[in-house]
């Protein structure tokens, strides 16, 4: 009798045990981060190795962004302490240059510095593309 009531035991926790398992609680969904090819204007898509590609060069490009902080505050055209952010809308053309840059938002009131930055960006060595490829950036900017 006493095997009879291990087994019930076990077969009652292994169904209970079952419908906690199945049961419809809300669940994280599944983020994926990996980069998936966009099509161009023409239908082009651009590799995904590509994209990568322009958010390192945009990355590279910080350090000589974040130095239009800090020239501003030593031409004293910002007051020392000031910090922000600065993100750019860009558009690339085939042949890895910049052909639109704009400023699409700032926390930085300055003219002298979204100017010095929109200029750095408008510089950036860009990957030939297969087809323009538009893509946005954010600069964190912060100088003593």
């Amino acid at each position: 009798m006493g095997k009879y009531f291990v087994l019930s035991a076990a077969l009652w926790f292994g169904c209970h045990h079952k419908q906690a398992d199945t049961s419809t609680e809300p669940t994280t969904p599944m983020v994926d981060n990996t980069p998936h090819p966009t099509p161009g204007n023409d239908g082009t898509m651009i590799p995904p190795e590509k994209m990568d590609e322009v958010q390192t060069d945009l990355s590279r490009r910080n350090m000589i962004v974040s130095r239009c902080l800090a020239t501003a505050m030593e031409n004293k055209e910002i007051p020392k302490g000031t910090h922000g952010r600065i993100t750019f809308e860009i558009r690339i053309g085939t042949n890895g240059s910049a052909e639109s840059v704009k400023v699409i938002k700032t926390s930085i009131e300055s003219k002298a510095v979204t100017d010095c930055a929109t200029k750095h960006v408008q510089e950036t060595g860009f990957p030939t593309l297969p087809a323009p490829y538009e893509t946005s950036y954010t600069y964190a900017m912060e100088a003593n």
